[in-house]
């Protein structure tokens, strides 16, 4: 063997060893993600992780539905604290009854809706019209943690596809499919995702996740 091959085999397994992350530790990190499995998944992640959600066209608000309506729990963007709050209630949006689908808004940045409410510790119903904005909500690893594990409670069963990986020294790039029911034979909802998994190459934990808009995500805008 001469001197050339020597060096091509060891350039080849160093490239090979210095891979931060491969694709069934991926694999396992979203399947334990979605199902809630929080020890699993903080074995993956710094200290200091950083999530950046994907950013996203709506109101600006987490809600979850109680007692036939939807109870802000978490305001993304301050900006809007003066019209809605977190304790807040919504029950009606553009004129329709809200479920337990959630919130869901389509349109345009600047697009007005309607919304239906009761302000916190007052029963008297409101109207409100709210304009579509850019947000995007951003996690530490706390909040991390326990989203991911209120997200498994609300599904009864759920299937992770890693569609495409791609991988260098310090960064996952991840593709996949979602899907899951809410019951037994129930109704099945997807969604597909990309995100890039920034890792740091000396601890090879996770340090910052950042999501990037999906073409479902882009159409639905329009629908």
């Amino acid at each position: 063997m001469n001197l050339k091959n020597i060096i091509t085999i060891t350039i080849f397994y160093t490239l090979i060893f210095s891979f931060p992350i491969d694709e069934d530790e991926v694999e396992f990190f979203y399947i334990a993600r979605y199902g809630g499995d929080t020890a699993s998944v903080n074995q993956f992640l710094s200290d200091e992780l950083i999530h950046e959600h994907t950013p996203y066209v709506g109101l600006g608000v987490e809600a979850y539905y109680v007692d036939e309506s939807l109870l802000i729990t978490n305001i993304v963007n301050d900006s809007i604290q003066s019209v809605l709050g977190v304790g807040d209630r919504i029950y009606e949006h553009n004129g329709k009854i809200v479920d337990s689908l959630g919130l869901i808004t389509t349109g345009p940045i600047g697009e007005e809706q309607k919304l239906i409410v009761t302000k916190l510790g007052d029963s008297t119903f409101q109207e409100i019209i709210i304009k579509l904005a850019e947000f995007q909500y951003t996690q530490g690893i706390k909040s991390f943690l326990e989203s991911i594990n209120n997200y498994a409670n609300r599904w009864y069963e759920y299937d992770i596809t890693i569609k495409e990986l791609i991988t260098t020294k310090n960064r996952a790039i991840v593709h996949y499919l979602w899907e899951g029911s809410k019951s037994p034979k129930g109704e099945l909802y997807t969604f597909s995702a990309i995100e890039i998994l920034h890792i740091n190459k000396k601890t090879k934990l996770i340090e910052r996740i950042k999501g990037l808009w999906s073409e479902k995500q882009f159409r639905d805008q329009f629908e």
